[in-house]
């Protein structure tokens, strides 16, 4: 039986309605996620057990955020209850020449509080073939990480499959930071996704210049860093906009070969948690044994139909997102 461990922070975002800034008596939605909480959700939703282990305050916002959870089916056995604190943030939706902004609420919260003395191996492991985790959990503070640590050397003993998305957050940790930081832990990773920012070599310290890149540098770039990290598999995704407005997003995997996957669009209602629905679409196929390039397709067929929902994760059957790729609309092959 296949199931997932993720690793990862339980977050409450608050974004206000009609696009409008943060201010007194602004009317706002209260929405429950997290990246590694969102990819357990949008699995569960497509028939693959979860486990998501963390921790949560032992008070009435931790017992609403494990309902929750248990609503989604996701096992929460392993989630300590300690500390006081949720992490919250706040999203201020742009329109027009106007930006989206983030602001983060998320110190010294209950994932924080956990040690890695308080580790049952057995307890978490067991049944688990596969496990997850971001750079959003590295660059959390470094009790966090000596967690993480402990967990991948586990993982890796037992031979159980590792996934890291790299996910940067550059309000949480600097790119300098996170080079360091996210390069040590990818090389526990067999499936990357993203190419920076970990690094190439000693001197690869600046971000890709993946907005001007050619296709032939992305190719070469995903390559070298399989090569060095050992990936059995990288990807990288590539979103645009095109002259009506609509999200393009396509995407690249490099295995034994290197696939370029279909490019889909559409018009946009919510784009929070579509990079977490590419992910849990990629790891979706790679459990079912799919080929790369069906694998590819479906991750990016997941990552569209999330950006036409709102929420940060989504309860779409494979077979809902199947079908964005067996129509001609809106589709460019």
């Amino acid at each position: 039986m296949t199931k997932l461990l993720l690793f990862g922070e339980p977050l409450i975002r608050i974004t206000p309605v009609d696009v409008a800034s943060l201010g007194d008596q602004v009317v706002s939605t209260t929405y429950f996620g997290g990246s590694e909480v969102n990819i357990a959700c949008n699995l569960q939703a497509l028939g693959i057990c979860t486990k998501l282990f963390t921790g949560l305050p032992d008070n009435e916002i931790g017992n609403r955020f494990l309902t929750f959870l248990k609503q989604h089916d996701i096992d929460t056995s392993t989630i300590f209850r300690l500390g006081d604190r949720l992490g919250v943030y706040y999203l201020e939706n742009g329109f027009g020449c106007r930006q989206s902004e983030v602001f983060y609420d998320r110190k010294h919260t209950s994932i924080s509080q956990i040690r890695p003395e308080m580790l049952d191996m057995d307890c978490l492991f067991k049944g688990i073939s596969h496990f997850h985790f971001s750079g959003i959990t590295v660059a959390i503070d470094e009790q966090v990480r000596e967690v993480l640590l402990c967990l991948l050397q586990e993982a890796k003993q037992r031979n159980i499959a590792i996934s890291m998305d790299l996910n940067l957050r550059t309000k949480m940790i600097s790119v300098l930071e996170a080079k360091y930081e996210f390069s040590k832990f990818a090389r526990y990773a067999d499936y990357c996704f993203g190419i920076d920012p970990i690094m190439a070599d000693e001197t690869d310290l600046d971000m890709f210049p993946r907005e001007t890149a050619s296709l032939a540098e992305i190719e070469n770039r995903m390559r070298h860093l399989k090569e060095i990290y050992s990936f059995k598999a990288i990807f990288h995704t590539f979103r645009s906009t095109d002259a009506q407005d609509k999200n393009v997003y396509q995407a690249y995997a490099l295995s034994d070969t290197f696939e370029q996957s279909a490019q889909l669009k559409t018009a946009v209602y919510q784009r929070v948690g579509s990079g977490d629905a590419f992910v849990s679409g990629a790891l979706y196929q790679l459990l079912m044994q799919a080929s790369l390039k069906d694998t590819l397709d479906f991750a990016v067929a997941s990552a569209t139909m999330k950006c036409t929902l709102a929420g940060d994760s989504m309860s779409k059957s494979a077979t809902a997102i199947e079908k964005l790729l067996t129509t001609t609309k809106d589709i460019i092959r």
